[in-house]
């Protein structure tokens, strides 16, 4: 029987079964946005059908899940994190093809200089075919993160809905949605219900000490935030995050790695406090 589940093992870890459910996800993402365009919906509505909002909060999910999925090395991580990437780059490269050879002017995919222009569009496509590459490495990066987790299972999910939190509120700002709907996103609050949750679900899963996960959840937060502040150096992206438009980027990106640091340390104290209040309140008497 030992042997039998030894030789299972492999099999499971190599197959891509378990991302079928993303790429599927992220086919029906871009689907959606070009019908949507075509069918004559404004872009300021369609361009919440963001298929690279999508790739990374699946790069998160793909971390999280992956341990549950029989994937206990990074590097098993790297085949699954380039087919998202190529899959949904081959989605959105048809579209392109698509919208410019049939000059389909209501979807954003092809540019007006695509119409016609084979140069030009062979031009654009072959950015989307680095953009496999670029994209293959943040999900990576953003997968790491629940991944490295896996040794603290009551952590992941906490860590994987903070980053989901940072990233869609990222994007809302950096599409000039009004300030005052994106700060509902807030990690802030998000940071202290995960407080709460570890509290309620930390000794239930045999933990003594909350301490060791507070510390976990408290630093992983801060370090979505300074991710989210090194993105917001790209060009075209304004954010609250991070306004290079200030200068002295790199001078600030250092202070900020101090304060980041600083409030990981506060974070997780607090939520230690809150967590611990939560256990007791919690226990059998």
């Amino acid at each position: 029987m030992a042997t039998t589940t030894a030789q299972n093992v492999p099999a499971r870890e190599s197959s891509l079964k378990w991302i079928r459910g993303t790429l599927i996800l992220l086919a029906i993402i871009v689907v959606a946005r070009f019908i949507t365009e075509v069918a004559g919906v404004s872009h300021d509505t369609t361009r919440f059908i963001s298929s690279s909002v999508a790739v990374f909060l699946a790069a998160i999910y793909l971390g999280a899940v992956a341990p549950l999925r029989g994937i206990t090395k990074f590097r098993q991580l790297i085949v699954p994190a380039v087919v998202v990437s190529a899959w949904t780059n081959a989605w959105v490269i048809l579209f392109t093809i698509v919208s410019a050879v049939f000059r389909l002017e209501r979807s954003h995919f092809a540019d007006p200089e695509d119409y016609g222009n084979w140069g030009h569009l062979g031009t654009h496509l072959l950015g989307h075919v680095i953009e496999i590459v670029i994209v293959s490495i943040v999900i990576l990066l953003l997968a790491a993160i629940p991944f490295s987790l896996r040794g603290w299972p009551v952590t992941v999910g906490p860590v994987a809905i903070l980053g989901a939190l940072v990233i869609v509120r990222f994007w809302f700002e950096a599409m000039n949605v009004d300030p005052v709907r994106s700060a509902a996103l807030s990690s802030t609050v998000g940071v202290l219900l995960c407080a709460f949750y570890l509290g309620g679900v930390g000794p239930r899963m045999g933990l003594e000490s909350l301490l060791g996960p507070a510390l976990v959840i408290g630093f992983a937060w801060r370090l979505w935030v300074y991710l989210a502040v090194l993105f917001s150096t790209i060009p075209g992206f304004h954010t609250h995050f991070f306004d290079p438009s200030r200068g002295r980027i790199v001078a600030r990106l250092v202070g900020l790695l101090g304060i980041n640091i600083v409030g990981g340390v506060v974070a997780s104290l607090v939520v230690w406090g809150i967590a611990s209040w939560i256990s007791r309140a919690t226990q059998k008497q």
